[in-house]
């Protein structure tokens, strides 16, 4: 089975490898996700790409990403400025991520270089705001 998946991946284009490679990177590693996942409806400022602004609502949200509604079309591996607000936070929060995966409501996106306090003060945010 291993072969016959990389002879595949070998005859794909560098853009479907890294289809393939974000698809791989959004599948929980043992069955798990390595934070809390809120699902909520938050407002998100985000720009693509240092050009297309988008103006929506999340899906949910992690410590390590977030999922934004948009019928907009975007393609994997785009840098995302975002600005957001966690529930119980007067502050927004400003973050740079990458698209991991599109869909055909929205677009999912990593956060990029977020150290590891930024991302458990996130994360027990979340749990807090979902009754954990």
């Amino acid at each position: 089975m291993k072969d016959k998946i990389i002879k595949r991946i070998q005859n794909l284009t560098v853009e479907q490898q890294r289809e393939v490679m974000a698809f791989l990177d959004s599948i929980p590693k043992d069955g798990l996700r390595g934070y809390s996942r809120l699902s909520a409806r938050l407002a998100v400022d985000a720009v693509v790409d240092e050009k297309s602004r988008v103006m929506s609502d999340t899906r949910d949200i992690s410590a390590s990403g977030i999922y934004i509604k948009t019928d907009m079309k975007f393609k994997t591996g785009k840098s995302v400025h975002i600005a957001f607000s966690i529930p119980d936070h007067d502050i927004p929060l400003k973050l740079h991520g990458e698209i991991t995966r599109i869909e055909k409501d929205g677009m999912a996106i990593r956060f990029n270089q977020v150290n590891p306090n930024f991302k458990k003060a996130l994360d027990d945010a979340l749990m807090k705001a979902r009754g954990g």
